[in-house]
């Protein structure tokens, strides 16, 4: 299956396009305003909403990761899971609504780097890079380095079969998950990193704008953690349009979900600070020149 697209997203050899900064003013808040929650489409992210359809306190726009990270750089919305490494870009803005995060205990299952070779031979490959993805492919970055030993490959825009690797996240990792033909190696991320570190691996974490006030805040934590007791509660239906759309039955769906933490333990505190440390230092050095 190809993907057309064409050439690099890096800034020279491995280096990792930013979010675009903000360019528009935050919008000022007001209570008789519904709450702009950002909604990743995704498998792993649906009983954060499961309920809130119908909720007139808030509108929901669906975004995939990437998306959603622009959306909070440029004050578009005003709550949601934002993709990890874009919560320490808008840290003035933003902070932490409660705990809740999408956090992989081991495994992650969807987020997947298929290789036509060993990842210990990528070096100068060309690597495909899905256009939706903040986090994944920066902690693909610090495992090529750290873990394999590989520094640093070429990322491009994702078109398999002329990719020499390529990487995948969310509903279509899922969709790929028996593999892709004529790649034959297959990394797990969020088991490599697990198996690296012995952390969970935090995807994203909710954020909330600052100038919202405290009892607002409260109320829509209190309808997320809502909904997350509901989608557990109700989960058949919870994921019932999932069931086709990825060929997985209830008993496959559960069980992928059964992976994940939707609130953060000291384990994903511990692991937000060293991945950030190592992104930070991978991050420095693509931007160093070479001497």
């Amino acid at each position: 299956m190809a993907h057309a697209g064409s050439g690099n997203d890096g800034r020279g050899s491995g280096a990792i396009p930013p979010v675009a900064v903000a360019t528009t003013a935050p919008v000022v808040y007001t209570r008789r305003m519904p709450l702009r929650i950002g909604q990743i489409p995704y498998l792993n992210s649906v009983l954060f909403y499961h309920g809130l359809e119908d909720d007139a306190g808030v509108v929901l726009e669906p975004l995939v990761p990437r998306a959603l990270s622009g959306a909070a750089v440029e004050h578009g919305i005003d709550a949601g899971p934002v993709p990890l490494v874009t919560c320490w870009d808008i840290e003035a803005a933003y902070e932490p609504l409660n705990d809740f995060c999408i956090s992989t205990k081991d495994k992650a299952r969807s987020i997947f780097l298929f290789s036509k070779r060993p990842f210990e031979e990528l070096a100068d490959a060309s690597i495909g890079v899905t256009s939706e993805t903040s986090t994944s492919v920066r902690l693909m970055r610090v495992l090529l380095s750290h873990v394999y030993r590989v520094d640093p490959p070429v990322f491009k825009h994702l078109d398999w079969p002329s990719n020499d690797a390529f990487l995948l996240i969310g509903d279509e990792a899922l969709i790929h998950r028996r593999g892709v033909r004529g790649y034959p190696h297959v990394a797990d991320l969020g088991e490599v990193w697990n198996d690296w570190t012995g952390l969970p691996f935090v995807f994203a974490r909710w954020v909330v704008r600052s100038d919202i006030d405290p009892d607002t805040r409260e109320m829509l934590a209190g309808k997320i953690s809502g909904s997350l007791e509901a989608g557990w509660r109700h989960f058949d239906a919870a994921v019932a349009d999932k069931v086709k759309e990825l060929s997985m039955n209830i008993a496959e769906i559960r069980e992928y979900m059964d992976g994940f933490r939707f609130q953060t333990t000291p384990a994903e505190i511990e692991s937000i600070d060293r991945f950030r440390q190592l992104d930070a230092a991978i991050r420095e050095e693509d931007s160093t020149p070479a001497s």
